[in-house]
């Protein structure tokens, strides 16, 4: 059983959990320690958090389903925790956002960044809600060119307005970042850009140039948000995370809306070529990761 001492256990479980997947992109090389921990540390000394995400598939012309639901999870539970949310997202995901934001009740703002404004949006963010942490979940960065591009070294940049000039903004202003990417190719991989370039197919091109101060890598993105909301429960000894209908009902609703799969490029509920109960099963096992800690914490409270 979990020690009463610190979280390292629990930490370890779930960042060896998230990391199922990792070697069929080659990142399962990465090894990088007590990044998990970090974010959700800076996380709770928080006040005001920005959420970017949003990841574009260009011959759908819209965002996936890896992201968003991660997203939205991460606000649900930041909120439950009294922090402020503005989630930052771009066109192609917009109405993905809106939805799951009225569906659980969010009061998070939801912001659309658009091409050419990046730089005066950027520096409203920081300005206006003067956020403690930034974090992106699954959102394209920019390479060592200034370009866009998919894991499959499809060139998007016209589809991606540049959300990393607030990663940019934030290291100007001592303002924390993190990041949760699967890929290689998302804003604050470039942490472990020697691993993207040498294991992941066309690394050296598609490896994202900006860094994050704490860099979660999964086998799916939304699986590292579901890390994130875990490790709140834990460290604030409170089961915050929404449970199985309720991650069923977010899922259904952005898939309805016109969400596809990044793999299949299909308007269906899997997530990144899983289907929906490998990604259920995932998300179950952290809520039960998250809950086991909490009950043991108060059982030996008394």
């Amino acid at each position: 059983m979990y020690s009463r001492s610190n979280f390292h256990d629990e930490f370890n479980e779930i960042e060896k959990f998230i990391s199922k997947n990792l070697d069929r992109r080659g990142l399962d090389k990465v090894n990088l320690t007590r990044q998990l921990e970090s974010c959700v540390k800076s996380l709770n000394s928080s006040q005001t958090v920005v959420i970017i995400t949003g990841f574009v598939i260009k011959s759908a012309g819209v965002g996936e389903t890896d992201g968003p639901p991660g997203a939205l999870a991460l606000a649900y539970t930041l909120e439950s925790l009294g922090k402020k949310v503005v989630i930052v997202t771009d066109k192609y995901s917009e109405k993905f956002l809106r939805i799951g934001a009225e569906l659980l009740n969010l009061e998070a703002s939801i912001y659309i960044f658009e091409v050419n404004l990046e730089e005066q949006q950027a520096e409203q963010i920081i300005n206006e809600y003067e956020p403690d942490h930034i974090i992106a979940i699954e959102r394209p960065g920019r390479n060592i060119e200034n370009r866009c591009y998919s894991m499959t070294g499809e060139d998007i940049t016209e589809f991606c307005p540049n959300t990393d000039l607030l990663f940019i903004k934030a290291k100007q202003h001592n303002i924390t970042t993190s990041a949760v990417g699967d890929g290689g190719n998302e804003v604050g991989m470039c942490k472990v850009m020697d691993v993207v370039k040498k294991n992941v197919f066309k690394g050296n091109i598609i490896c994202a140039q900006v860094e994050a101060d704490n860099l979660i890598v999964a086998g799916v993105s939304n699986w590292g948000a579901f890390a994130v909301c875990a490790g709140l429960c834990i460290t604030n000894n409170k089961m915050i995370m929404y449970g199985k209908g309720t991650y069923g009902d977010v899922l259904e609703k952005i898939v309805k809306a016109g969400a596809v799969d990044g793999c299949s490029k299909k308007n269906e509920a899997t997530v990144d070529g899983l289907s929906y109960e490998e990604n259920l099963n995932v998300f179950l096992k952290l809520r039960n990761i998250a809950e086991n800690s909490v009950a043991y914490r108060l059982s030996a409270s008394y």
